[in-house]
């Protein structure tokens, strides 16, 4: 897979604007791009360190790329960017 959305564990909660990791989620789905689903802990920020490691801080969801890099925005940002084609 060339991208991974980090994202909480909360994936049943398909609430479109409601749940900010669905939010990218739908939006990855609607322009057919395959990614890998990485979960982390819904409650207690402080347990998500692989995901400080990757992007600097503990607020998901969190897209990162092939080449390693992390994009971390608010969640409708990051949907309008994916729906856009804006993503490398």
């Amino acid at each position: 897979m060339a991208v991974k959305l980090h994202t909480c564990g909360w994936t049943w909660f398909k609430v479109d604007g409601l749940h900010a990791c669905y939010t990218v989620r739908k939006a990855l789905d609607e322009k057919g791009i395959e990614y890998e689903l990485v979960k982390h802990p819904t409650i207690g920020r402080g347990r998500r360190t692989e995901l400080e490691q990757l992007s600097g801080q503990h607020q998901l969801p969190v897209l990162e790329l092939e080449d390693g890099r992390a994009i971390r925005e608010e969640s409708k940002d990051l949907a309008a960017k994916i729906r856009s084609g804006e993503l490398p």
